[in-house]
């Protein structure tokens, strides 16, 4: 089975496209799939693999809760992977992946990174169509390498962590503190269609009056945002004249 997040599609793709090889079922972890507290069942065969994308040099917030609570019956030290995919560089995610996974008694057996077109838009505009066909082929290479590793179960990191990796501990503080729903809003080109709070994999946004408010705990992986066409949500004012991005490999 392979547990996996995603924002703007590039998780979702690694994740669909290493459970067509190997034939796993895939579980997208939303804040709804958190609450039905499922227990799940693993076969003596079956490998687990987590997919997500890097926040902050660290784990986003939905996925790091959706861990607390896992549950399965019948593991037995089966194979467990992750992939984490990133803009710049991976940090110390898999470090606190490892650590969560430790107290609940399971083992981190491969460590992955795919670098993949960075969607965070609050800090800097999204790269040229070009680029990002450039960097997306390139990470089809990398996908293609990971997979025979999974396949075969090998005991493994492949990861690029960066040469600001050591402050993964202070980045992540600061990503779990900070309330990122207070910045968003929406411009006048909103037409309350409610996609973005219908597919907000926190729940966070509500419709008011036909407008869509944040409140609450947001993961802060801006689907919202890169999702809406018609780039009505910007947060705060740094998003206007910038770019948006949902992973296609027809970039």
């Amino acid at each position: 089975m392979i547990f996996y997040f995603s924002g703007t599609g590039n998780s979702k793709h690694v994740a669909q496209k290493v459970a067509k090889e190997t034939g796993d079922r895939l579980i997208y972890m939303t804040k709804s799939k958190l609450k039905e507290g499922i227990t799940y069942e693993v076969g003596k065969q079956e490998t687990i693999g987590f997919v997500f994308p890097v926040y902050w040099y660290t784990l986003p917030t939905l996925v790091e809760r959706f861990i607390k609570q896992l549950h399965f019956s019948g593991y037995e030290n089966q194979y467990m992977y992750a992939i984490a995919t990133f803009g710049f560089s991976a940090g110390n995610v898999m470090d606190r992946l490892e650590a969560l996974l430790k107290e609940k008694k399971l083992k981190l057996n491969g460590a992955f990174g795919v670098k993949m077109v960075d969607n965070y838009v609050v800090g800097y505009d999204i790269i040229s169509l070009d680029k990002q066909k450039e960097l997306l082929d390139k990470a089809e290479a990398q996908i293609d390498h990971i997979i025979p590793f999974i396949e075969g179960q090998e005991n493994i990191q492949q990861i690029t962590k960066g040469s600001l990796a050591f402050i993964s501990p202070l980045t992540g503080y600061a990503y779990r503190k900070t309330d990122h729903s207070k910045k968003f809003r929406v411009n006048e080109s909103c037409n309350g269609c409610t996609k973005c709070a219908t597919q907000c994999p926190s729940e966070t946004i509500e419709m008011v009056n036909g407008k869509p408010v944040w409140t609450g705990d947001c993961t802060f992986c801006l689907k919202c945002i890169h999702g809406c066409k018609q780039k009505a949500v910007q947060y705060g004012r740094s998003t206007e004249k910038r770019g948006r991005y949902q992973y296609s490999r027809e970039a």
